[in-house]
């Protein structure tokens, strides 16, 4: 069936509230199909925690979006979700009561049930039993805007059989009746506040180290952890691997040095369990999905597909970022980021309506190529990002791009999940409170909410203490505002400037710890997804040079590679290997004491499911850059109450001198353009070494000490 601009009036009233929309300054105005207008372009740069500030909505975007809410006419998520027992359909991220379960799609693929009890998902090679996959199914070709290819249902009739709108359980799914869970994101039944995600990965991963097991029996240590394995508690969140950053959606196709991130995502779905990418640019003139020929807007999704086909293939779902504009349907000519010599447009559209219908078209696409279940249950709609500088009108335009961007996302499905402001912190918290009255004044359904933060955001460098008090202060703001969707941080680091220590070892121990404490924190809840930027050094808002290893401050967890040695493919930084042990943790914490959470040791345990592994992670870190790699203390571990006899101990380690590329890379004398030679050194340097030993249990203790250097991340594992 042809989307006409009679279907999407049509589907558009069906989601009337009864009232237009108004903008959070009681200015009323009906959506304009006139020019956008460009304002004056703010500074460029980050709004660091301390500096900056959200405005409120500008002008009034006619958005009505979305139907009856969960609380009390506004539609803002209030509430769980509910799930079922039994697998009930056999697709892709859906709800399974027993891990290891299997099913057989509609297609014929063997789904597996993954993650713990009470959170578990399904996991196939297809996405969804109601859609098709892989490389068929999509239009190749252009359309006209009033049209889609035959076989589309009309905006309209994407909300028959499903809940209301506005009805949409805190945990994201917008059908009410699919269990949170579905979402690999979260994975949880019951709110999706940081849920369980993946599990960890079976067998051994790595390889032995070469030097001799530091381990001593003699001497009083620094610090001593005990950890009680006989004392199961709450499920371990695995939220760091919801979700990962990369640069711009055609990196994914190609970039400047005759790569994609291909193999970076592959490799950190299979290595690092991250389960959603977040790129921005897929609208950007280099994907090329909006023309305009004579006057009349036409859509070529073939590289738009190529992208989300690829991500699909590696494992993962998108968090399809709304951004940025396409260069024919720009008002102006402001441009942000380098991009391969294609800067984006950061200006309005000329024409509202157009873009609503660009919008609407988006969505019912996508739903026509993946499925439209999977696309409402389980993907992300991010409208936009750091709009105080990546957005020609500022914060202060932002409610209004949100509005007409939601208005016309909703009219392709009233029920898929839409969120933002995606704020650098400084601008966070105001964005966030502007973002949640414009949606309750003007009755438009809000999933979720974003921030940013880095660990230079307010001053210093790699402060894991900032990131949870950050944490604490979004948390504390949407409490407020009585806003019950999800939170989710779509970038984060050590810092935001390409400062040396995201190549280094110092990366690493600050993943652990902000993933640690955010993880098991008392009194704030970790955000569903903690995305890291960026999957690899393969990104274009700068030109990074010819450099194809280190250049000392790329913000990648994979080096760039040069396109003649295969061993140079995605070879691992310090920091990958970081969420590599904390994707090798259990499914249930264990009681750990002896550590710190100010500068120092500190440890966490786990215990997987059936009771027969035991995961200590145990790390040193300082915030600021202050500490000394080459030195570190002295550590006693103590654990109790096995409920087994352990047939070995593996001990992995990441710190200057192990499971470190970097530092190999220094030794060689920073060779700009590694030797093909050099390359499969740094690829072994690379990967995760660890000691092993058989253990001596007394009853059910065991202990051993050991040093543990300053920015460093340790994984002792203990194996029936």
């Amino acid at each position: 069936m042809l989307l006409t601009r009679a279907a999407i009036a049509f589907a558009s009233s069906i989601l009337m509230l009864g009232a237009a929309c108004s903008s959070g300054n009681d200015k009323t105005a009906s959506p304009s199909g006139g020019t956008g207008g460009e304002a004056t372009t703010s500074t460029g740069g980050r709004v660091s925690a301390g500096g900056g500030g959200g405005g409120s909505g500008g002008r009034t975007s006619g958005a009505t979006g979305g139907a009856s809410s969960a609380t009390g006419g506004n539609a803002i998520p209030a509430g769980g979700a509910g799930g079922s027992s039994g697998i009930s359909d056999c697709v892709a991220g859906g709800y399974c009561p027993t891990p290891d379960e299997t099913c057989t799609s509609a297609e014929g693929v063997t789904c597996l049930c993954v993650g713990p009890p009470g959170g578990a998902y399904l996991t196939c090679d297809t996405t969804s039993s109601g859609g098709t996959s892989g490389a068929s199914g999509g239009t190749a070709g252009s359309s006209a805007a009033g049209g889609r290819a035959a076989g589309g249902s009309a905006a309209g009739g994407r909300a028959a059989g499903g809940s209301a709108a506005g009805g949409a359980a805190t945990g994201g799914s917008a059908t009410g009746g699919a269990a949170t869970g579905g979402s690999a994101a979260g994975g949880s039944a019951t709110g999706g506040r940081g849920g369980s995600g993946g599990r960890a990965p079976v067998g051994v991963q790595g390889k032995p180290c070469r030097d001799t097991a530091p381990y001593t029996t003699g001497g009083t240590a620094d610090y001593t952890i005990a950890v009680d394995a006989g004392q199961k508690g709450a499920a371990w969140s695995r939220f760091y691997e919801a979700g990962v950053a990369a640069d711009h959606a055609n990196t994914v196709l190609s970039t400047a040095w005759g790569r994609n991130i291909q193999g970076a995502l592959k490799k950190g779905h299979d290595q690092a369990g991250f389960q959603y990418v977040r790129f921005h640019g897929i609208l950007n003139g280099d994907i090329g999905v909006y023309t305009e020929v004579n006057g009349t807007p036409t859509y070529n999704w073939t590289r738009f597909d190529q992208v989300y086909d690829a991500v699909k293939n590696a494992g993962m779902r998108p968090v399809v970022e709304i951004s940025f504009m396409p260069p024919p349907l720009a008002s102006g000519t402001a441009t942000v980021h380098w991009y391969n010599g294609s800067p984006a447009n950061k200006t309005p559209p000329k024409d509202w309506n157009r873009w609503m219908d660009f919008m609407a078209a988006i969505v019912i696409h996508l739903e026509e190529r993946y499925g439209a279940e999977e696309v409402r249950n389980n993907w992300y709609f991010e409208v936009w990002n750091e709009s105080s500088w990546m957005y020609s009108k500022g914060t202060a335009g932002y409610t209004e791009l949100f509005g007409y961007t939601a208005r016309g996302l909703y009219k392709g499905d009233p029920k898929i999940r839409i969120g933002g402001p995606a704020g650098s912190s400084g601008e966070s918290v105001s964005l966030i409170n502007n973002l949640i009255s414009y949606c309750r004044t003007n009755n438009i359904k809000l999933d979720f909410v974003t921030y940013h933060y880095y660990g230079a955001d307010g001053g210093g460098i790699a402060k894991s203490q900032g990131a949870v008090a950050f944490a604490a202060t979004i948390d504390s703001a949407i409490k407020r505002a009585n806003f019950a969707g999800q939170i989710l941080n779509t970038e984060f680091g050590p810092c935001a400037a390409t400062d040396v220590i995201r190549d280094t070892e110092v990366s690493a121990s600050y993943i652990a710890k902000v993933s640690h404490l955010l993880g098991t924190s008392a009194t704030v809840p970790p955000p569903v997804m903690n995305s890291y930027w960026t999957i690899s050094d393969l990104y274009e808002e700068i030109n990074t040079g010819t450099a194809t290893a280190y250049r000392e401050g790329n913000y990648g967890l994979f080096l760039k590679g040069d396109s003649r040695y295969p061993e140079s493919f995605d070879v691992a930084k310090p920091a990958f290997n970081a969420f590599r042990l904390l994707h090798m943790m259990g499914d249930f914490r264990l009681p750990t004491t002896g550590g710190t959470t100010s500068d120092g040791v500190n440890a966490a345990a786990t215990v997987s499911s059936d009771g027969n592994a035991v995961q200590v992670l145990v790390y040193n870190h300082q915030d600021n850059k202050t500490g000394n790699s080459a030195t570190g203390r002295s550590v006693n571990l103590t654990v109790k109450n096995l409920g087994f006899t352990p047939g070995k101990a593996r001990h992995y380690v990441v710190d200057k001198t192990h499971s470190n590329s970097y530092n190999a890379w220094v030794g060689m004398g920073k060779p700009a353009r590694p030797t093909q030679a050099q390359w499969s050194t740094l690829a072994d340097a690379a990967e995760l070494c660890y000691y092993e030993t058989t253990p001596t249990v007394a009853g059910g203790t065991w202990s051993v000490t050991f040093p543990q250097n300053t920015y460093s991340v340790g994984l002792i594992q203990l194996v029936k």
